[in-house]
C-alpha cells in the first residue's frame, strides 16, 4: 500500500503481497459474501443448496492494487481498510482479519464504491465454480466484449465435473469448460441489473502480468487441438481467428475437410477480410468454438445461428464485429483495477 502525495493521484499496480500462504482454515459457520454462499460440511466439502455458502479464508489480502486514501474517511479507496489495518495485516490472526473482511462491504458502500474484492483464495474460487455449475446457478462467460463463449446448463442436463489440483473441468453434451484457479486468482463482486445481492456478478481475474494467452492478429492454423477438454476431440484441427487481444483468443475446431481447406487458404489474413466470404460455411458447419483466457477455456458445440437468427438457448457464442471494435475486455459498467486481467465472469441466473 502506498499513499499518494498529489491530490487525486491514483495508483493501479499489482496488488501488494500482504497475503501469505497458510494451511487451509478449518470449516466453521458459513458466511455470505455478495449474496453468494458455499456451504461447507464438517469434512470441509462443499454442498449445493439454494444458495452457495462458504467460509471466507481471511488470510487473503483485500488489496486490489488501487492504493489511495479517501480524505473524508481515512480509508483506502481500493480496499476500504484503514492505514493501521493495512500496516498490521501480516501480523493479524485469522479472527482479526475476518473481522476486517466483514466490515469492508459497508465501508465501500458508504464511499459509493459498488465493486469490491471477495475474500476468496483459489480453493474458494474453485468451490464456487464447481457448485455454480452443479446447481445450474448461472452462466460462465469467457472472452472479450463481442467475442465470447457462454457456458451454462439446464437444471436437468447431465454434467460431469472433474477436479485435478487447481483445475476444474466440466462437460455437458453441448459444451465444456476448464479453468485453473491457483493462489493468484482474485474474485471481484460487481453490481447486477438489480439491487439484489444474489444477482451480483463475479469476475475472476489474474494479475495482468500473469496472463499467458497466445496472441495473433491474423488467421492461424494451430494444428490438432491437443488441449481439448475431451480426449476424443484432440484430433480436431484448431484455427485461431486472430483477434489480436491479450486477454483472450477465439478459435474454431473442426474435422470437416472443406472448412479446413477454406481456413487454411485464409491463413495470414485478418478475420475482417475473410468473414464475409467464409461466414456462410461457418454457419452451415457450426464448428466447435474454443475461447481461451489466462484462466482456461470454454468449448461450445451448439449450432451457429444465421445473421438474422437468435442465439440458441443454453451454451452459445458471440462474434460481433461492431462490439469487438470497442476493444474492451469487460462490458461497460464492469470495471476492475487495471492491474488485473479478467479471465471469467459469472452471471447469476
Amino acid at each position: 500500500m502506498t499513499q499518494q502525495d498529489a491530490p487525486g493521484a491514483l495508483s493501479e499496480t499489482e496488488p501488494c503481497r500482504d497475503d501469505e500462504p497458510t494451511p487451509p482454515v478449518a470449516p466453521s459457520a458459513p458466511a455470505v459474501v455478495a449474496g453468494h454462499t458455499l456451504d461447507t460440511g464438517s469434512n470441509g466439502t462443499a454442498t449445493a443448496g439454494a444458495d452457495i455458502q462458504f467460509v471466507p479464508p481471511a488470510r487473503v489480502s483485500p488489496c486490489v492494487g488501487v492504493c489511495r486514501l479517501d480524505d473524508a474517511s481515512g480509508l483506502c479507496l481500493g480496499c476500504a481498510r484503514t492505514v493501521d489495518e493495512i500496516t498490521l495485516w501480516r501480523d493479524m490472526d485469522t479472527a482479526a482479519r475476518g473481522a476486517v473482511w466483514r466490515a469492508l462491504p459497508a465501508r465501500l458502500a458508504a464511499m459509493n464504491v459498488s465493486s469490491h474484492q471477495l475474500p476468496w483464495d483459489g480453493q474458494m474460487a474453485r468451490r464456487f465454480v464447481t457448485e455454480s455449475i452443479r446447481s445450474a446457478a448461472g452462466t460462465w462467460v469467457l472472452g472479450v466484449v463481442g467475442a465470447v463463449g457462454e457456458f451454462l446448463r439446464a437444471a436437468d442436463e447431465a454434467v460431469e465435473i472433474a477436479e485435478d489440483g487447481d483445475t476444474i473441468a466440466a462437460t455437458t453434451p453441448r459444451a465444456a469448460l476448464r479453468v485453473s484457479l491457483g493462489r493468484r486468482v482474485r474474485a471481484t463482486s460487481l453490481p447486477g441489473p438489480t439491487d439484489r445481492e444474489d444477482k451480483r456478478r463475479i469476475v475472476l481475474s489474474l494479475p495482468a502480468a500473469a496472463m499467458e494467452v497466445p496472441m495473433r492478429d491474423t488467421i492461424g492454423d494451430c494444428g490438432p487441438d491437443t488441449a481439448a477438454i475431451r480426449s476424443d476431440d484432440r484430433d480436431g484441427r484448431l484455427f485461431d481467428m486472430g483477434l489480436g487481444r491479450a486477454a483472450a483468443r477465439f478459435c474454431v475446431r473442426t474435422e470437416f475437410p472443406p472448412l479446413i481447406e477454406a481456413l487454411n487458404a485464409a491463413v495470414g489474413e485478418t478475420w475482417q477480410q475473410i468473414l464475409p466470404r467464409i461466414a456462410p460455411l461457418l454457419v452451415a458447419v457450426s464448428p466447435v468454438r474454443v475461447i481461451e483466457t489466462g484462466l482456461g477455456r470454454v468449448e461450445i458445440a451448439t449450432p451457429i445461428p444465421p445473421p438474422d437468427g437468435a442465439s440458441p438457448d443454453g451454451p452459445h457464442t458471440h462474434f460481433l464485429p461492431d462490439h469487438i471494435a470497442l476493444g474492451r475486455d469487460l462490458p461497460l459498467g464492469m470495471e476492475i483495477p487495471s492491474a488485473y486481467a479478467p479471465g471469467a465472469i459469472f452471471y447469476p441466473a
